[in-house]
């Protein structure tokens, strides 16, 4: 497991399943019209490849990772 704590991307679907699997917001930056969020947690380097390498959730914790991503992008 690698010591990468920290992951930012402007993807809402990799987001939503690394909130979903555990890792918590740390933030978001607003650049023009494009929003990367921030995450952190211990392994999540290793879980993002998880994610492009066809890793699993539960549809549940994923729509509801999803929609609180949603909210929290488009809060003001």
């Amino acid at each position: 497991m690698t010591k990468i704590k920290h992951h930012a991307s402007q993807n809402l679907y990799e987001c939503a399943y690394l909130l979903a699997k555990g890792f918590k917001l740390n933030g978001k930056e607003e650049t023009g019209q494009k929003v990367t969020i921030f995450l952190e947690g211990d392994g999540i380097a290793d879980e993002v490849l998880r994610y492009y390498n066809g890793g699993l959730v539960s549809a549940k914790k994923f729509t509801d990772a999803y929609r609180t991503l949603k909210d929290y992008v488009f809060e003001r």
